[in-house]
């Protein structure tokens, strides 16, 4: 996945990934680091798998082949929370900004416009789920949520987000 390896390189991700970093120093629970991007990435293509549901991707986003959407699935989970600093920093929609940078970022890394258009759609889409969401986006939404096994985590009873979370064994259920 040569698209990949580039993206996980570029500048611009690392700068922006290094801002997540810089300001998660508290809380210490639900890190945007690169291991929660790699998470996110691998449950997104797992959970396309377990489905069965690469070729039918591949058709309806009319991608090139099954390594296309291999890498539009991991760019996806890889960007999807790429702008998090700004909603710390300014209490800003991480989703649409990162949306955004991704469209900067993409190019760089030879994705092409239609590809972009994809990708940038299911970061835009991940924070909420909806009826109209994109087959991607909803992919994303549900493997950031499975990403996180929050009743494990040490900081369960102060985290904002634990009342919203699926906290069972069955959330892995799909």
């Amino acid at each position: 996945m040569r698209r990949i390896e580039l993206l996980l390189n570029d500048p611009i991700f690392n700068k922006h990934m290094q801002r997540n970093a810089e300001l998660e120093i508290e809380p210490q629970f639900c890190r945007h680091d690169i291991h929660h991007h790699i998470d996110v990435a691998r449950i997104a293509y797992i959970l396309v798998l377990e489905h069965n549901d690469l070729n039918y991707f591949v058709k309806e986003a009319d991608l090139t082949g099954r390594l296309a959407a291999k890498e539009v699935i991991y760019a996806a989970g890889l960007l999807h929370d790429i702008a998090k600093w700004k909603e710390y920093e300014a209490g800003a929609e991480h989703a649409a900004i990162g949306a955004r940078i991704a469209r900067e970022i993409l190019p760089r890394v030879f994705f092409n416009p239609h590809e972009v258009d994809i990708i940038c759609q299911a970061v835009y889409e991940h924070r909420n789920i909806s009826r109209d969401m994109s087959f991607l986006g909803e992919r994303i939404h549900r493997a950031d949520n499975l990403s996180r096994v929050c009743i494990k985590c040490e900081h369960r009873m102060a985290c904002p987000k634990v009342k919203n979370k699926e906290i069972t064994i069955t959330a892995f259920e799909y």
